[in-house]
């Protein structure tokens, strides 16, 4: 029994290369390398968009979840880093702030992310 592989979703195509822009944003606004972080994250913007415009209709609320989402993750790694500068041993209030500003380079990297992703493969609601 010959069984044809199931054709290739476009969605699992580009969730890759969004997530490889992502960790490259996110290592370049680490190493303060700030124009390599900002190619990364304008083109991981970009992604969606050209996808969505060239294979989908755009339905209404598409942009305004997207955007929720956008501020939904852009405090995710605000929220961690600041807990973890507050857990550090050690860390004086007011001297751990390497952790909170790394945290504020990466979140609108995580941000276009959770929208990115929901952009991908978020379905019209019912």
């Amino acid at each position: 029994m010959s069984r044809e592989p199931a054709p290739l979703n476009l969605n699992t195509l580009l969730l890759v290369p969004a997530l490889g822009l992502a960790a490259v944003g996110c290592w370049a606004a680490a190493a303060r390398q700030l124009a390599i972080a900002g190619a990364a994250t304008a083109t991981l913007f970009l992604l969606p968009i050209v996808f969505r415009l060239l294979t989908r209709t755009w339905y209404r609320g598409l942009v305004v979840r997207g955007l929720g989402l956008f501020i939904l993750g852009y405090h995710v790694p605000v929220f961690i880093f600041a807990f973890c500068a507050r857990t550090q041993i050690g860390c004086e209030p007011g001297n751990c702030t390497g952790l909170i500003i790394l945290g504020a380079l990466v979140a609108p990297i995580v941000g276009l992310l959770f929208t990115v992703v929901y952009w991908l493969v978020g379905r019209p609601p019912a």
